[in-house]
């Protein structure tokens, strides 16, 4: 590696010469008024430390820096140099300066006369890390460190100022003003990313402790910035909104769990409320006609016998249309375990009332089968069950159909007889104890179906369509 020569190495080398007579006597420092010659840049550094003032040097180097400060470099030094003339140089080119050295406060050269000797290629950048760099044994040299992006901020009339940090130091880079804003926009400038840079490095020797940057790269054009690594997308901005959005979704899947086991609490309990209605529309109130017609019969069997003969014959027969009822309700529910479509509890219920009648009765299906709730298949079973059941008992009918359409929004159902008509508008009421119509036109009212009769001296059709 090329030596370097800080300004601590400067003090101890003058202090050793000052103790030593021989050290002079292989390279003296020039003389205030003597003539100057030919010599290294470091060495023109260590003969100006020994003298109170300028000296005359004569020193050859390739122009590093051209924007702003001038700086030249050879293998064994850098200094700045502040020409009395304008000279068209290029960064690269090899010159001679002559003119008056000093080291204070900084290595310069003043009052120089530059010639430029040839055009040549830039010296490669010297590869250090941030702490090496603030030890100061490279002040002015070009070197090359990679650091994180703190942040930039404009810095007035000088361009550009990146804070960075690397190994245990802060320090800036500064990029001039004149550098194109085309050439900036290519770059990365973002807080967090890794950049490698390229520049004059100025070492702050402790005159400027406000800041608390420990050096600074005098940048030269915007290819002296390279994007290493680009900003980690976990920073503490995003974790937070990843925090938020998980926090988010934990709600939504608890609120979407709650939903779902209310949905399924509600639907147990509208099931369990539509098997409640049943049962109190079959058996509670055929109960409730058995206990009417025994305690009437208690009431005269002593003083009527025959009446009483009556009224136990008709109790019997609501106890076996009670137990009917509940053989009926408990088949459906079964078919519903099973997931037995509608067609098929019609289907057994036609089969009981061809064994009991006699009477000739088919079925229809049209569609594919829905899936219908409890509810739903209970009413539609019960309204067929009575539509079939009057027209075997009271229509005497010798040929019915049973029709179920299965539709796209919907199901229909058709019951149709070669009965006895009757008139839809005089059908007797519950008062009269007639609850066969009213009972299908109620259990329609709560499916919201629409129900329609009719009726003449050839026959019945009965209709109900629900939608889904």
């Amino acid at each position: 590696m090329i030596r370097r020569c800080s300004k601590l190495g400067l003090a101890v080398v003058a202090i050793a010469a000052a103790l030593s007579p021989t050290f002079l006597s292989s390279e003296r420092a020039p003389e205030a008024h003597g003539p100057a010659r030919l010599q290294s840049i470091e060495s023109a550094i260590q003969a100006a430390s020994f003298s109170s003032t300028s000296i005359p040097v004569v020193v050859r180097g390739i122009v590093t820096s051209n924007r702003h400060r001038i700086i030249i470099e050879d293998r064994t030094g850098a200094v700045e140099v502040k020409p009395i003339q304008a000279l068209q140089i290029s960064l690269g080119d090899e010159v001679e300066v002559i003119g008056k050295m000093t080291v204070v406060p900084d290595p310069e050269i003043q009052q120089a006369e530059m010639r430029r000797l040839w055009g040549g290629a830039m010296p490669l950048p010297l590869s250090i890390t941030p702490d090496q760099a603030a030890d100061g044994e490279n002040e002015l040299f070009l070197v090359q460190t990679v650091a994180e992006l703190v942040n930039f901020t404009p810095a007035g009339l000088t361009g550009v100022r990146l804070n960075l940090r690397g190994g245990h130091q802060n320090f800036f880079a500064i990029l001039p003003s004149d550098i194109p804003d085309g050439e900036l926009s290519t770059k990365s400038l973002q807080p967090g990313a890794t950049l490698r840079l390229t520049g004059i490095l100025v070492v702050n020797h402790g005159l400027d402790t406000a800041s608390g940057d420990a050096f600074g790269l005098q940048l030269r054009a915007a290819d002296d910035i390279e994007l290493v690594e680009p900003p980690s997308w976990w920073t503490g901005p995003h974790l937070l909104i990843v925090g938020a959005l998980a926090v988010i979704l934990v709600l939504v899947g608890i609120s979407t769990y709650i939903h779902v086991r209310h949905a399924r609490y509600r639907a147990i309990a509208e099931e369990r409320a539509s098997i409640a209605r049943d049962l109190h529309d079959t058996l509670a109130q055929g109960y409730a006609g058995i206990t009417l017609q025994l305690e009437a019969a208690q009431q005269v069997i002593e003083r009527d016998p025959e009446r009483a003969e009556e009224l136990l014959g008709e109790a019997l027969q609501l106890v076996r249309h009670s137990r009917d009822e509940s053989h009926l309700s408990i088949d459906i529910l079964r078919s519903l375990s099973r997931s037995d479509p509608l067609d098929v509890l019609i289907a057994r219920c036609i089969q009981q009332f061809r064994v009991a009648s006699n009477v000739s009765i088919e079925q229809k299906v049209t569609g594919d089968p829905a899936a219908l709730s409890y509810g739903t298949v209970n009413n539609l079973f019960r309204i067929v069950q009575e539509a079939v059941a009057n027209a075997v008992h009271h229509a005497k009918a010798r040929k019915i159909m049973v029709r179920v359409s299965y539709r796209k929004n919907g199901v229909l159902i058709e019951v149709e007889d070669d009965g006895s008509g009757f008139d839809p508008g005089r059908v007797p009421g519950p008062e009269q104890g007639h609850f066969g119509i009213v009972g299908m036109r109620e259990r329609c009212a709560a499916l919201s179906a629409k129900f329609d009769i009719e009726s003449a001296a050839k026959g019945t059709l009965v209709r109900v369509g629900t939608e889904l």
